[in-house]
């Protein structure tokens, strides 16, 4: 409550001390470059009244209440008049400037005051004066499509698809090869199963911009190769507001069903916590008894695990989202001093429910000439999750004439449910049946401190510095798997069979600490302004990771005795084993799998030194080189524990980053881009490692590879774009990288269901981007308020097979390839890369009017077959499908000033199945893995006070 009433102040405290006055604030532009002016004048001469902007080209000045002619005037620029400013008392009037370069002043010219901030725009002018090939969206695009995350709004940038809504591709490039900053500053990620970070853990009301940089500098990471995302949280908020928030929403067949499946969890799990009713019964290392000993001590052990095994039915309410968010910025007047605060906070639960998954695992028939894939096992049944997450921003910001700081506060939380119950049937080795019923639960947290300031010197320099310090968790506790064979048509416990009885408790936390520190100085050249950069970062990681196992049997006596098809029946409490009975349920003594248990250490530190040199008024040259020097260390051991590491270093680089980017202005709104740059990916931590990570939904298993090295990359890029007018762009773009060392995921032979990264050996990528943002009002009046907006990336990758060999392998993927050749098959040295889409495709239509405060957006995106898992021997390449993703936003402003929005969004129009396939030569293609989201369906309302 402290804390509600100090917020409660903060707000108030502008009304109380501002009651006669009100503010103008704003922005004034360099017209020429886009850039922002320092030090520009803001004057009302009829009340004797002034100030200059800071060294952000910001200004606010305190007026009473009235309408005033306002002078706006910047040496070397021609001044202006906005005419008819109208000030409130106790509100904020906006009144960005832009000001042109003036040869002879005379006149002062007259222009009417317009009291919005057009931010698209200034992305743009962003974009076109960067000295990287960048895209980005601004928070007032969002407000405008209603994108709810930042996963939402990135599908919308050029050559930029989010597969899941959570993992972005760049150029068809993913997971390690696409690099998520929070405010310029590393963060981990929440999924070890992956590289990048989740981006749907970002609300786009906590978000100011995204920008996407596709071409590396020497001020940047070097670990990144499609491209790299600068998430940037809000800081100095225009005016005083507060905004709520709520959805509603609706997927047919999944909500309001009331035989939707999951299982009864612990009480907090609607807030993304565990509640502890999940904790293990039985302490890692703790002895168990045999049952043959009749130790009581084994029934008060397996008594401790909970007692729900099975999937149940439960209805599901609608999908839900409730977002609160507030802000202020104050200028203290006898200081010069202004600070700034944003609070916000974001809750959503979504259920997701499918009454048919499967999962299949498929192999090549011995003989060549027999092209069908043959059939080893199937998974088929329901499915069922329930996600709960929240968010929280809190950041406060001060501004002195030369300075400003900024700290920000942020954490997010999660907790997915998941019930499965399906059959599961083996064709080949056992020929069993299954009856499986899955019960997970994980909880995910990220919480990150960040400091930042920026100090801006007399003779133009600037220092910008920033710490940030993360802390990423992930506990999966009491993943729950009961395995029962109905081969003979009895229920048994038959191991030969695959029957089982097994909890999982798996926990992952990882800290991130990244200090940075970046030196701008003007230099003039030949006449010309010019900069030199330089900086240091340093980041450094740590993982501890760990799995316990248990598993479960039932003790029989007698030939008569039969046991349930029902999993919770094993943990009755009369189905408990005790010392006098002898039958029963008893945890058995399982060694901890030392393979499922690491720790591991990374340190990172960079330096750089840059020059942005005007060759002459129309050519720029940006050039430097950045220097990475990495150190990995691994603690753990392998299965049978004849293979150990003590913090051992396992990767121990020194990498030297050269780049240069050309900038030719062709006209004052058309720019030719060439860059050549190197950079480079690194393998995580999962992956540099002989853990072995089994994945109870899916059955399959992750095997590290110690050996693993970073891949090495050669970038070249060239780029037309083209700026007609504000918030339009026509650019054409080409790129080719040449890969070492190429990451990638391949299966086993003798064992299709485990999976092993391995460098790739040489590959390269060859593509073409086209972009075009247009407004409609050239074909007629009628369609003036509409938009139109597309892109598509062409890719075309390949990687020498002959190149590529397998961990404790002697022949190369392509000898093993020409070895399983089916008849008729044709089999080259080369294929695709795997995980790059040959095509991407965004397109979109707005249309905005501002009289009657309807706004409306149909999006469309898809990404092409890409190759997911490499295949090797008799097992064949698996295929991610394209995923067509239609949808349609629409919504209506309304009330006072328009503070108020009603909106309705529909998901998926083309009910578009996620799938991934077996292909091979000749045959038809098989499931690996299929899901069907559905359409969506939401409602929100939203109030700005």
């Amino acid at each position: 409550m402290r804390f509600v009433s100090l917020i409660a102040l903060i707000l108030a405290l502008p009304v109380a001390a501002l009651a006669q006055n009100g503010t103008l604030r704003g922005t004034i532009y360099d017209a020429n470059n886009g850039e922002t002016l320092i030090g520009a004048s803001i004057v009302v001469k009829s009340i004797g009244a002034g100030t200059a902007t800071d060294f952000e080209g910001e200004y606010s000045l305190s007026l009473p209440a009235g309408t005033y002619d306002v002078e706006f005037s910047s040496l070397g620029f021609e001044p202006q008049v906005k005419k008819g400013v109208v000030i409130t008392g106790g509100e904020v009037t906006l009144l960005d400037v832009t000001l042109g370069t003036s040869v002879l002043v005379s006149d002062v010219a007259v222009v009417e005051a317009r009291q919005i901030t057009n931010t698209e725009n200034a992305m743009l002018t962003m974009q076109r004066k960067s000295a990287n090939t960048i895209d980005g969206l601004s928070s007032q695009a969002f407000r405008r499509v209603g994108d709810a995350d930042a996963g939402a709004a990135l599908k919308r940038i050029p050559g930029v698809a989010v597969q899941g809504g959570k993992e972005v591709f760049v150029r068809g490039l993913g997971d390690r090869y696409t690099k998520t900053l929070l405010n310029g500053m590393a963060i981990p990620g929440l999924d070890p199963d992956r590289n990048t970070v989740q981006v749907d853990i970002f609300p786009t009301n906590l978000i100011d911009n995204m920008v996407v940089y596709k071409t590396f500098s020497p001020d940047l990471p070097g670990d990144f190769v499609g491209g790299l995302v600068d998430i940037g949280t809000k800081s100095f908020p225009e005016e005083k507001s507060v905004n709520i928030k709520y959805s509603l929403g609706h997927r047919p067949g999944m909500t309001l069903n009331q035989d939707f499946l999951l299982y009864e969890g612990g009480s907090l799990d609607l807030l993304g916590f565990d509640d502890g009713s999940r904790d293990p019964g039985v302490l890692p290392g703790q002895n168990i008894p045999d049952p043959v000993t009749q130790n009581p001590g084994l029934e008060m052990q397996t008594r401790r695990f909970g007692k729900v095994m099975a999937a149940s039915r439960q209805g599901s309410f609608l999908n839900q989202s409730v977002s609160f968010s507030a802000g202020n910025q104050i200028k203290k007047e006898e200081s010069g001093r202004t600070f700034g605060f944003n609070a916000m906070a974001n809750y959503r639960l979504n259920h997701t429910y499918f009454e048919e998954v499967e999962f299949g695992r498929y192999i090549k028939r011995p003989a060549s000439e027999d092209l069908e894939l043959n059939k080893e096992e199937v998974r088929k049944g329901e499915l069922g999750r329930r996600e709960a997450q929240w968010s929280a921003l809190l950041n406060g910001a001060m501004k002195t004439k030369n300075s400003s700081y900024a700290i920000n506060l942020f954490r997010t939380q999660g907790a997915l449910a998941e019930a499965s119950d399906r059959v599961s049937e083996n064709f080949e080795q056992t020929g069993a049946i299954l009856l499986e019923d899955i019960l997970t639960f994980t909880e995910r947290s990220m919480t990150n401190m960040s400091i930042k300031g920026e100090h801006y010197f007399d003779t133009g320099a600037e220092l910008e510095w920033t710490s940030s310090t993360s802390l990423s968790t992930i506990q999966d506790p009491d993943f729950r798997i009961t395995s029962l064979s109905v081969t003979t048509g009895d229920t048994t416990l038959a191991a030969g069979d695959g029957a089982t009885i097994a909890r999982y408790f798996r926990d992952l936390r990882e800290w991130n600490q990244s200090m940075r520190a970046d030196l701008t100085i003007p230099k003039e050249f030949w006449g010309r302004e010019g900069k030199l950069k330089f900086g240091a970062n340093n980041v450094y990681r740590t993982r501890d990771y760990e799995i316990l196992p248990y598993t479960f049997d039932y003790r029989i006596t007698g030939s008569g005795q039969e046991i349930s098809g029902d999993p919770n029946w094993f943990f009755e409490d009369e189905n408990i084993w005790t010392p006098e009975s002898g039958i029963g349920t008893f945890v058995v003594s399982t060694p901890v799998d030392s393979a499922n248990i690491f720790t591991a250490r990374q340190n990172i530190l960079a330096v750089y030194a840059m020059n942005e040199l005007p060759v002459n008024e129309i050519f720029k040259v940006v050039y430097g080189v950045r220097a990475e020097k990495t150190d990995m260390f691994y603690t753990g051991q392998n299965q049978s524990g004849t293979r150990k590491f003590n913090d051992d270093k396992t990767l121990n680089e020194l990498d030297i980053l050269p780049s240069v980017n050309l900038v030719y202005n062709l006209t004052e709104r058309m720019n030719l881009r060439g860059s050549f740059n190197r950079t480079l990916a690194r393998p995580s931590f999962k992956e540099k490692s002989i853990a072995q990570i089994f994945d109870p939904i899916t059955k399959r298993t992750f095997i590290g590879n110690i050996d693993l090295e970073e891949t090495r990359v050669m970038n070249y890029d060239a780029r037309w774009e083209f700026f007609p007018r504000l918030g339009e762009v026509i650019s054409a773009s080409a790129f080719y990288k040449q890969f070492q060392g190429h990451i990638e995921v391949v299966s086993f032979e003798a064992a299709p269901d485990n999976v092993q990264p391995i460098n790739a050996g040489s590959s390269s990528i060859l593509g073409a981007e086209l972009e075009i943002r247009k407004q409609l009002d050239f074909v007629s009046d009628t369609v003036q308020t509409w938009n139109l907006g597309g892109n598509v990336t062409f890719i075309r990758s390949r990687v020498n097979t002959d190149e590529v060999i397998l961990p404790s392998q002697t022949e190369t993927e392509f000898e093993i390839r020409q070895a399983n050749a089916r008849s008729g098959e044709t089999v080259t040295n080369t294929r695709v890369m795997a995980g790059q889409a040959p095509y991407l495709v965004n397109g979109y239509l707005n249309y905005r009017n501002t009289n009657n405060g309807i706004e409306a957006n149909v999006s469309y995106n898809v990404q092409g077959k890409s190759l997911a898992i490499v295949g090797m021997g008799r097992v064949p390449d698996v295929f991610q499908q394209p995923f067509h993703s239609l949808n349609l936003k629409a919504s209506k402003s309304f009330g006072e000033d328009n503070n108020q929005r009603v909106s309705l969004r529909i998901q998926n129009l083309l009910d578009a199945q996620d799938q991934q396939l077996y292909e091979s030569f000749g045959a038809t293609s098989q499931i690996y893995s299929i899901f069907t989201p559905g359409r969506t369906f939401t409602a929100s309302y939203s109030i700005t006070l």
